[in-house]
């Protein structure tokens, strides 16, 4: 599937399913970073990516407003995980790829809970490339990496466009097949990713 094409579903999708798929992206993220032991551990460290996540899934499900001061308080949380490298054009990750990847996700959706105008095709589509990125980095086949997770993604996204405009449900999901993880990228497995400059995938 293709960008135009996934922009074309979300087209269709209502708000709270539009708010469910950026959840779910962030979600495919954090469970990434619970297969790996230093991820988790940071993880664990960061309650607001889980609270974050929460409220993304609280709107979508159950309509739930949440509180634009905590919001703020998430938001400003998120642009903790990575700073600009001194060049100037790449960043610096503060943190594991799993969790860098998470909160530009989590970002997203904040930002759509605060103005739902922000929820365009375009920039929901584009949830999309927060776990694409974080497998292509921490594996070395990073090819069949993204190619795995994009397969993932699209058939959780064929399934919103089946749902329609019933009520949105992250059950949805459920049972979507997972693909097999290969070996670790050399870089990643050494603790050597540290920012964007170092991604020798792209």
């Amino acid at each position: 599937m293709k960008y135009p094409e996934r922009m074309t579903i979300v087209e269709g999708l209502p708000y709270e399913a539009r708010v469910g798929f950026i959840a779910f992206c962030a979600d495919r993220c954090l469970k990434e970073a619970h297969r790996h032991p230093l991820a988790k551990s940071q993880l664990e460290k960061a309650p607001l990516l889980g609270e974050g996540l929460e409220l993304l899934w609280a709107r979508a499900e159950k309509g739930v407003k949440p509180d634009p001061n905590r919001l703020n308080v998430i938001l400003s949380h998120l642009s903790m995980y990575e700073t600009p490298a001194p060049d100037g054009e790449n960043v610096l990750y503060n943190a594991d790829i799993s969790l860098v990847q998470a909160a530009r996700v989590l970002t997203k959706g904040i930002k759509v809970l605060q103005d739902p105008e922000k929820a365009t095709p375009r920039y929901v589509a584009g949830a999309l490339e927060g776990p694409f990125q974080s497998v292509s980095q921490i594996y070395e086949d990073y090819r069949k990496a993204r190619t795995g997770e994009l397969k993932v993604i699209d058939t959780s996204l064929l399934r919103l466009q089946e749902l329609g405009n019933k009520p949105f449900t992250r059950t949805i999901f459920d049972g979507v097949s997972e693909w097999k993880k290969g070996e670790l990228s050399k870089k990643y497995a050494k603790n050597q990713l540290k920012g964007s400059a170092e991604d020798d995938n792209e």
